[in-house]
């Protein structure tokens, strides 16, 4: 499969929360955003790409300073 490299800027916080959860589900950013992907052309009734809106990806009630922290607590125990 022919690849591409993406640059994304993203908040701090959610970056950090992508990271976290591709950690602690052993994968890499790229195949989580990958997989994001594949998940959205599936999609029973998929939209056009131009009308997906990214918003409410990631909770806005997620403290990412929490999560973090509590990832790092679980894993250095």
């Amino acid at each position: 499969m022919k690849t591409t490299e993406l640059t994304v800027q993203l908040p701090e916080d959610e970056a950090r929360i992508l990271e976290t959860y591709a950690k602690e589900h052993a994968l890499s950013l790229s195949e989580l955003l990958a997989r994001f992907a594949q998940r959205l052309r599936s999609a029973p009734g998929a939209p056009h790409l131009a009308d997906i809106q990214f918003t409410g990806a990631i909770p806005t009630n997620l403290n990412a300073r929490e999560e973090h922290r509590q990832h790092l607590e679980r894993k250095h125990r």
